[in-house]
């Protein structure tokens, strides 16, 4: 996995201010039982730390199980109980299938690109 956080509005010095920042999250190869738990503990992590604003970039993953899911799905439900979001970017044409099969994209926001992603969270916060 790969972390970055990216900036929207200018920040103070002094504190963050949790509505100005995305943390970007570059899911692995394989999201499945081996690496879902690590991956709920980052996410539960990041929210209980003030994250309000979650960008799941998967442009890699070539495989995503049911546990996978259920990490964006309870992470969804956990950051929206703060007042955030978590958006899901750079989906591949088989696993956006599997996404519309299960009706995930009725839940959570998903996008062709980051881009677009990280335009949606101008309008949150």
């Amino acid at each position: 996995m790969i972390f970055e956080i990216i900036k929207l509005s200018q920040m103070s010095a002094d504190r963050i201010d949790y509505a100005t920042v995305v943390f970007r999250v570059e899911l692995p190869k394989k999201v499945d039982a081996d690496n879902s738990k690590d991956l709920w503990i980052y996410f539960k992590t990041l929210v209980s730390g003030g994250a309000l604003k979650i960008c799941a970039d998967m442009k890699k993953v070539e495989y995503i199980d049911s546990s996978g899911i259920g990490v964006i799905i309870n992470t969804a439900k956990l950051i929206r109980n703060q007042k955030g979001d978590i958006v899901i970017a750079n989906v591949s044409g088989e696993i956006r299938e599997i996404f519309k099969v299960i009706n995930l994209d009725n839940f959570i926001r998903i996008f062709g690109s980051e881009g677009e992603a990280l335009n949606a969270f101008r309008y949150i916060g």
